[in-house]
Formats: structure tokens, C-alpha cells, sequence
């Protein structure tokens, strides 16, 4: 790896000095956590996030809709986190990269285990 642009769809494993400001996009506060980079600028690491949620509390009239009633919806997003909260960065060779993930995600199928925001020894499906 010469260059962080190497990064850009990888699965790496970051620990911050603080989830400052990405609480809300369920960025854990402690532990490391895996995620797949999808761009990687002057500012930060692009990465993703495929469990963002957003809830409706308001229908197409401006009214509120009741919590019984409100949906929770999954979106797949991208979310910038600043080099400057970024303590570090491991980068698996591609041979162990589905090996360590799977070691935190716990065995899945290629393509059901989550990627990104799953704290370490984290058991959530």
C-alpha cells in the first residue's frame, strides 16, 4: 500500500479518538469497528454504512404521525469520518480479510455478515 486512496473498497478495521459527531450514524463511541471504505479525500475516510436508519415522524401534510404508527427505514449511505477523530487503521491482506470479519461478525454466508459500526465481539446479527 503506497497511498490511503489504496484503501477505497477494502474492509478495514478503525479505532477513533472519539465518535464526536457520528453518534447519530451509529458509529460506536468504544472499540474498533470494521467497515468497507468507499472513498478517501483531504478530510477523512469515505465508508459505509448499509444499516443507517431514518424514522417518518411526519406525514406529506406536516402532521405528526403517532410513534405506534412510525416505520423505521433502512438505507445504505456513506458517511465521512474526519482523519482528525481517526486513531487507526488496520488493513488485512485480502486473503485474511473475510477471516478477520468473520471472526467479529461470527460465521456467516459471504454477503449476510454486517459490515461497518459492529463493535467488537459484537454477537448482533
Amino acid at each position: 500500500m503506497d497511498d490511503a486512496r489504496d484503501l477505497v473498497g477494502q474492509t478495514i478495521l478503525v479505532k477513533l479518538t472519539s465518535n464526536e459527531g457520528l453518534a447519530f450514524a451509529g458509529v460506536p463511541a468504544d472499540g474498533p469497528f470494521f467497515c468497507r471504505v468507499t472513498a478517501v479525500d483531504e478530510v477523512g475516510i469515505w465508508v459505509e454504512n448499509r444499516n443507517f436508519v431514518t424514522m417518518e415522524i411526519r406525514n406529506a401534510a406536516g402532521r405528526y404521525i403517532p410513534k405506534r404508527k412510525q416505520k423505521a427505514e433502512r438505507h445504505s449511505v456513506n458517511l465521512l469520518i474526519p482523519w482528525r477523530i481517526i486513531h487507526s487503521v488496520v488493513k488485512f491482506e485480502k486473503a485474511n480479510e473475510l477471516e478477520a470479519a468473520a471472526q467479529v461478525l461470527g460465521d456467516k454466508p459471504p454477503g449476510c455478515g454486517r459490515i461497518g459500526f459492529v463493535k467488537e465481539g459484537s454477537q448482533d446479527s
